[in-house]
């Protein structure tokens, strides 16, 4: 490339960088939207979009809400510190939907007064049928004049004699351990007593600048509540809490990986070039990089999630490469031979960025939305960081670049390299690495468990359990989906479903369910309803009558024909903001809901829920983390493939290149990943997905070595090994770090890809011919 083609190509490379720039500094002034959800990185089943959908709702209806539980020795200390609390919420003033108090409970539940005939519980159904009139009447007096016997009445005695209307509600009460003390929610548990509140957040709970709002506020409401009351605890979960924990993390994460990486690289850089030009001209190929990068996928994808920034910081290590290996071929050389030594070098640096690029492009090919950000972040980068060395370098770099002390020495270390062949050497290193590639692949085990990507504070976890204990939640990862052709046809499902269900309770299996047909009978249910108290409560000889006569009055009903309670009609009431959520209305010509399970704990039990579902049309067993599991190991024996593919093609790249000595280049770099498995295996790490991702990228750049020392194979030859050692070196300040992360994704791959590209390093020299390449080629 000559020098005028070079300057016309570093002036238009000038105007993109300048729109980069210009991009950035409109999304860093507050339009950059930041992603925390680490849901956002998982895949996707594509198989049924009703289950996604599902999945999808649930989160959704808990995504913005935080649950406090204020507890205390005794009930006292506990409404003093819930009071306290929710006090300080509400002079905030965030913008907080707050829950804590109950006003007048029996307005609230007057919505079902006019469907009374109709709402029978199953203990209901078997009294009405088997006692007689006559003994259901005198019960019935017995409360009238008993007021307190039983639960609370709503409405008038003569409209429901047995108080059905409030033994269904109060069955429904009985599954929730939430009551309603001194109008307050509250639940108790042995010796202590809680205030409950609960708190909808307005806006995603993944906002970087909500969590920022939220958090301080949580903090001050807590020693509000603990400065009111003496031994009082708070617990407080909530996804917010989690999405705040790992924007924190991520954080952290991106200045020390980040920091240390450019920390380690600028005094390698140094010491190795003894200039401040090199180091320079580096950091501006690396921010050109990070701007491109940055500014590619925030229109690609509208939003960065802060796990691609926490990669992205890694970049900096792969970027160094191309500036490592200009300056390590420039040292040396008079500022005149730049141009010259540029074309030289020109094919194998393409050649180089082209089999790193493929690493990187192939990871677009995973399931993961969060992954295809990353693949498209760091090829984009790469790309504009290796433009940067291309087209800007030779222009800015003009004066003299000595070898350095440093320099000579790590490039005169590869003549100490031994050479494999026919040799002794090679049979000791040939049983060594057999020995252990035995040894790990019979140590080998796979884990494709989502909940290793778990990476929340235990703290945080451990306040989650205990929430999730004291309330009885059910858990929105496992349950029931029930379609049919028809709202009545998903109410008729889910009765059918909880007849079933009902074994399962009485054995202790489960300790409840939480249904839409709990609070909305089916028709066909509702008319079996009505015509049993129809005919035994209010027929001419029923126990309305039967009661009269004990009385001496003659007693009729105030209505006769109620309205049958209708699906949407619940839906629009307030008393229906629990389950609201659990119904997915209309999906793929049909209707669908959720059924959740209370008191699962053990794999058994989610054995014999499942086993449930086929003996019903329409109803689905649904466990999200084993489904999301399984799809992470299909995936990861998927992209097993498309490593071998990737071998194949980069074989193909380096033969058109090196000929019959493209294998010296591609087998040092197969053995490092495949000594890395058996490495990791017999340290007893599972091997997973993230894993094989990396192996994607060990490929990519382990290469570049084999292409840079076999261009220039002669152990004499001090400049490749410079390069390569440099790189190295960068590599593993980047990605190694990334094994410090606590993040188990990237904890993960920052593993492998340390084991990886150190041994591809030491393994590289040994596998170069002694002959030249010209030569032999």
């Amino acid at each position: 490339m000559s020098k005028q083609t070079s300057t016309l190509l570093a002036k238009i490379w000038l105007l993109i960088v300048l729109a980069f720039i210009g991009h950035n500094i409109y999304l860093w002034s507050g339009h950059l939207q930041l992603d925390t959800d680490i849901l956002a990185m998982l895949p996707q089943d594509e198989r049924d979009p009703t289950v996604q959908n599902a999945t999808r709702q649930l989160a959704d209806a808990a995504a913005n809400r935080v649950v406090v539980l204020a507890g205390g020795a005794d009930w006292e200390s506990a409404k003093k510190a819930g009071d306290a609390y929710a006090t300080a919420l509400t002079n905030s003033k965030l913008p907080l939907t707050l829950r804590y108090r109950m006003g007048d409970e029996a307005e609230w539940l007057s919505f079902f007064i006019p469907y009374r005939k109709q709402l029978l519980s199953s203990a209901q159904q078997q009294l009405l049928q088997s006692q007689s009139s006559d003994q259901l009447a005198q019960k019935a007096v017995a409360m009238l004049y008993q007021p307190g016997m039983g639960m609370p009445r709503l409405g008038e005695w003569r409209d429901d004699p047995l108080n059905l209307l409030g033994g269904w509600l109060g069955e429904r009460a009985a599954q929730s351990k939430v009551r309603v003390r001194d109008g307050r929610l509250s639940i108790s548990a042995g010796d202590r007593h809680y205030v409950l509140l609960t708190l909808q957040q307005s806006g995603s709970a993944f906002s970087i600048k909500a969590q920022q709002a939220l958090i301080p506020v949580l903090d001050a409401a807590k020693a509000a509540a603990l400065s009111q009351a003496g031994k009082v605890s708070i617990l407080t979960v909530g996804i917010p809490l989690h999405a705040a924990a790992a924007a924190t993390q991520a954080e952290r994460e991106i200045h020390t990986i980040g920091i240390g990486s450019m920390l380690g690289i600028v005094l390698l850089t140094v010491f190795a070039f003894s200039a401040i030009r090199p180091r320079i001209l580096v950091t501006l190929s690396i921010a050109v990089g990070l701007l491109a990068a940055v500014s590619v996928c925030s229109l690609v994808f509208g939003r960065l999630h802060l796990i691609t920034l926490v990669f992205g910081a890694s970049l900096v290590g792969v970027a160094e490469n191309y500036g490592s290996n200009y300056f390590s071929s420039r040292q040396g050389r008079a500022a005149s031979e730049r141009w010259a030594m540029l074309k030289e070098q020109a094919p194998v640096m393409w050649l180089a960025m082209l089999t790193t690029a493929i690493g990187y492009a192939l990871l677009a090919l995973t399931p993961f939305p969060g992954l295809r950000q990353i693949a498209v972040f760091s090829a984009v980068g790469l790309l504009a960081a290796f433009v940067t060395v291309m087209w800007w370098f030779p222009l800015f770099d003009k004066g003299r670049l000595d070898h350095t002390k440093l320099s000579l020495w790590i490039g005169t270390r590869r003549a100490l390299w031994p050479t494999l062949g026919k040799n002794r050497l090679t049979l000791i290193f040939t049983v060594i690495v057999s020995s252990l590639l035995l040894a790990g692949g019979m140590s080998m085990h796979s884990n494709d468990d989502i909940r290793l990507l778990q990476s929340s504070p235990p703290a945080l976890i451990k306040q989650q359990i205990e929430v999730g204990k004291l309330l009885d939640l059910p858990s929105p990862a496992q349950f029931y989906l029930i379609r049919g052709a028809s709202i009545e046809a998903v109410l008729q499902q889910e009765e059918a479903l909880k007849a079933r269900l009902d074994p399962m309770m009485t054995r202790g299996r489960i300790t409840g369910y939480q249904a839409i047909s709990d609070w909305v009978p089916s028709h066909k249910q509702q008319d079996l309803n009505l015509a049993l108290t129809e005919r035994t409560v209010f027929a001419k000889e029923g126990v309305l009558a039967k009661a009269g006569i004990l009385l001496g009055e003659t007693l009729q009903p105030s209505h006769n024909t109620p309205p049958p309670l209708l699906l949407n009609d619940w839906l629009a009431a307030a008393v229906s903001e629990p389950l609201r959520h659990q119904w997915l209305g209309q999906f793929e010509g049909g209707y669908a809901s959720v059924m959740l399970i209370r008191g699962v704990s053990s794999a058994s039990q989610l054995t014999e829920l499942a086993a449930l579902a086929p003996q019903l049309t329409g109803v689905r067993w649904v466990d999200k983390v084993a489904e999301v599991s399984e799809v992470m190991g299909r995936y990861r024996v998927k992209m097993a493939w498309v490593i071998a593919l990737s071998y194949l093609l980069v074989f193909a790249a380096l033969t058109l290149r090196f000929g019959r000595k493209a294998w010296r280049a591609l087998l040092p770099t197969l053995l490092a990943s495949s000594l890395t498995l058996a490495i990791l295996a017999l340290l007893g790490q599972p091997l997973q997905l993230f894993n094989i991702l990396a192996l994607l990228l060990i490929l990519g750049m382990g290469v570049d070595y084999g292409i840079f020392l076999l261009e220039n194979p002669e152990p004499q030859a001090t400049r490749p090994f410079l390069s390569v050692t440099l790189a190295a070196i960068s590599t593993l300040l980047a990605f190694g770090l990334l094994a410090l992360s606590a993040t188990p994704a990237l904890h993960a791959f920052g593993l492998t890809m340390l084991f990886g590209i150190g041994l591809s390093w030491l393994l590289t020299p040994a596998f170069m011919p002694l002959t030249s390449f010209i030569q032999d080629r």
